[in-house]
């Protein structure tokens, strides 16, 4: 006992410690290819994200810029235009009329017309000698800036007009009266945004940027857009607006992706925004070259400069972020986020852990189910096989044995069980075959009454599509065969175009039959959910008025009417199945209808759907009919009012079709009132409202 139970314990010893260690170590393994795999697949996705992020902050960003500079060129262009309406004009009434020198010396907007909040102001120096030609340009300005000054006054801090440097100063701004609250000294200053519209320091004529600086008035941060104004190659001023950056600053420093920040700064270096340091841009006044703020900042800068134009992600020189990098339009700055890589690798990390995680606790459940299914198919057989060499010792058999392993203790087994009871071994062995060959046989023969199942069902199906598909095609036929007996008792009275006309109507009744056809011989592959409807939107009003026309003969003939009132609905379906659906409620309205009652067809929306309904005046349908109502080759027990064949069939596909376009059909019914069919389906938004006159 003690040997047999050492060496069971080592067997299981030695096993389990191998399958420990393999397991382990793919553990291992799969944690550190799930750790790469993890981060290459999160690096991907962040700076694709990234690259959407900067994208859509450089367009936010931009359309400021962009839209200042645009203002200012539109303003230019509009006084370019009247200026040269009013060349030779005297506008010096007007001139005098709206100015007045002031104590100072210094001519500005009457007081009794001085509206700053709603009108232009104007500052004008002493020693500016009143022409001709400037008196229209202030005349001019001030009338310009006071129509577009306020349209722009959401984006803008406000607009100004400079004329020949600071001779004439225009502005409106609604906050302030800029115009009075400056001193001779103040508008005599020639600033940057006035000697920046020089033609010799501006040959080009583009308009151009300010450097950032913060406005004590406004107290907050700005910069200004300035155009130059010329006529006819002559300088006259400049156009322009003062742009408040607070919005954008508080963007920069708060909205960003969680974990990152983002920065702007100027081609040549100085810092705009960045979270950590507004106080020092504040103290130097928008000045703060970020390259003197730190090395990393100075580093920063070199990598986002040397890069290319086009390049969107580049490493930070120390190599621990993603820099996505987008340009600012208009005011050529840069916009950069700063993306950690330690985020990825914090999230990679989490994932190849979880993978450990995992693998430890498979770890532990394959070694719980090895250890059991060492002691079911090794121990215990290996124990078996003991006693029965015991009992063969003792003149005894044993039936104990493991005969049907296939692995090395069967074989042993076997060959000890061939050794005492070879005759018995092969009677054994010659059952075992026909028990098997027994089940193989019923196994093949379920397997052959199951095929022969589905070849009746199938041939069934058969027989049901060919008597939908006669009982659909026979509506068509009937629509043409009287259209052609009619065309044929009048042709001799009827001018072309009618003749034309029904023919064409042969024709479209033909070429629905033609598609009936190929959907019916498609009628499995719709129950089976494999064919495509060709969804679109569909016209309810011509397509009711479509269905009602191939019917007026049938019902004329029963002195029945058909009403439908146009509603200008549209409806998301197929335009064939829905046509085919109206079609066989139409047909069914017009067979159990008395003769001379009236059949309705209404269409109204829903919800979110539209609901179409046909309605009749027959027998109605009994309450314990209700249920077979849509099956196949269901016969209720009202019966046509004309003699007309049915089949069954046609509601039946009715509801197939209106599935197949994701509708529902339902009926309303009270015996012997009459019955209402109502089919709902999604509703289609109406491009233009268009309601076809009766």
């Amino acid at each position: 006992m003690n040997s047999h139970n050492y060496a069971t314990s080592s067997l299981f010893r030695r096993v389990l410690r191998s399958m420990a260690l393999r397991i382990a170590l793919a553990a291992c393994l799969i944690s550190a290819l799930s750790y790469y795999y993890s981060y290459v697949r999160l690096q991907e996705e962040a700076l694709a994200n990234l690259g959407k992020y900067i994208e859509t902050r450089s367009q936010l960003e931009s359309e400021l810029f962009l839209g200042a500079e645009a203002n200012t060129k539109l303003i230019r262009d509009e006084f370019v235009r009247r200026y040269a309406l009013l060349q030779n004009t005297d506008v010096s009434s007007q001139f005098y009329h709206l100015l007045k020198q002031d104590r100072d010396g210094m001519w500005r907007v009457r007081p009794e017309l001085d509206d700053f909040e709603h009108q232009a102001t104007v500052a004008m120096l002493p020693t500016t000698k009143h022409t001709p030609e400037l008196m229209r340009q202030v005349v001019l300005a001030q009338q310009v800036l006071s129509q577009y000054g306020p349209a722009y006054r959401a984006r803008s801090y406000d607009t100004f007009i400079d004329l020949n440097v600071s001779d004439v100063s225009l502005m409106y701004l609604p906050k302030l009266n800029y115009a009075r609250n400056g001193s001779v000294e103040d508008f005599a200053e020639d600033l940057d945004t006035e000697l920046g519209a020089l033609p010799e320091r501006n040959p080009s004529r583009s308009t151009f940027w300010t450097g950032i600086y913060y406005d004590k008035q406004a107290l907050e941060w700005m910069i200004s857009v300035v155009t130059p104004l010329d006529y006819l190659g002559q300088y006259l001023g400049g156009i322009g607006q003062d742009i408040p950056l607070e919005q954008l600053i508080n963007r920069t420093n708060t909205v960003n992706i969680p974990g990152t920040h983002n920065l702007i700064f100027t081609r040549n270096g100085y810092l705009i925004a960045h979270p950590d340091y507004m106080g020092k841009i504040q103290e130097h006044q928008g000045k703060l070259d970020m390259r003197k703020i730190s090395p990393a900042m100075h580093d920063l800068y070199e990598a986002v400069s040397k890069a290319p134009p086009k390049e969107r992600f580049i490493e930070s020189p120390d190599g621990r972020n993603w820099l996505g990098i987008v340009p600012i339009k208009g005011a050529n700055w840069v916009f950069v986020t700063v993306y950690p890589k330690r985020l990825l690798e914090e999230k990679a990390a989490w994932a190849a852990s979880m993978v450990l995680i995992l693998g430890i606790i498979a770890l532990a459940v394959e070694l719980g189910l090895l250890a059991m299914v060492l002691r079911k198919d090794v121990a215990l057989p290996l124990d078996r096989l003991k006693n029965a060499i015991r009992s063969l010792a003792a003149g005894k058999t044993s039936n104990q044995l493991d005969l049907h392993r296939s692995d090395e203790i069967g074989e042993l087994a076997r060959t000890f069980n061939d050794m005492s009871h070879t005759v018995q071994s092969h009677r054994l062995h010659l059952e075992e075959l026909v028990t098997d060959r027994t089940q193989e046989l019923a196994t093949r023969n379920l397997q052959l009454e199951a095929a022969n199942e589905a070849l009746k069902y199938l041939n069934q199906e058969k027989n049901e599509l060919l008597a939908i598909a006669a009982h659909d095609l026979k509506n068509p036929v009937a629509s043409i065969q009287g259209m052609a007996s009619l065309l044929g008792e009048r042709l001799d009275n009827w001018p072309p175009e009618k003749i034309k006309d029904r023919l064409d109507g042969i024709q479209l009744l033909a070429g629905r039959m033609q598609r009936i056809i190929s959907n019916l011989l498609e009628h499995d592959a719709l129950e089976a959910g494999s064919v495509q409807m060709q969804i679109e939107v569909v016209d309810v009003d011509e397509l009711i008025n479509d269905a009602i026309a191939g019917w007026r003969p049938r019902v004329a003939s029963k002195q029945q009417t058909l009403h439908y009132t146009p509603t200008g609905l549209q409806v998301r379906t197929d335009r064939q199945a829905l046509w085919q659906i109206v079609d066989n409620l139409l047909s069914n309205a017009v067979k159990y209808s008395p003769n001379e009652q009236r059949i309705e067809i209404s269409a109204q929306a829903v919800d979110q759907d539209v609901e179409i309904s046909v309605t009749d005046h027959g027998p109605g349908i009994a309450p314990h009919e209700m249920n077979l109502l849509f099956k196949k080759f269901s016969r209720l027990s009202a019966r046509p009012t004309g003699g007309e064949h049915t089949t069954g069939l046609g509601l039946s596909i009715t509801k197939k079709l209106v599935e197949a376009v994701f509708g529902q059909i339902r009926c309303e019914s009270q015996f012997g009132q009459g019955a209402r069919f109502i089919v709902t389906l999604p509703a289609a938004e109406v491009v233009a409202a268009h309601l076809p006159q009766a």
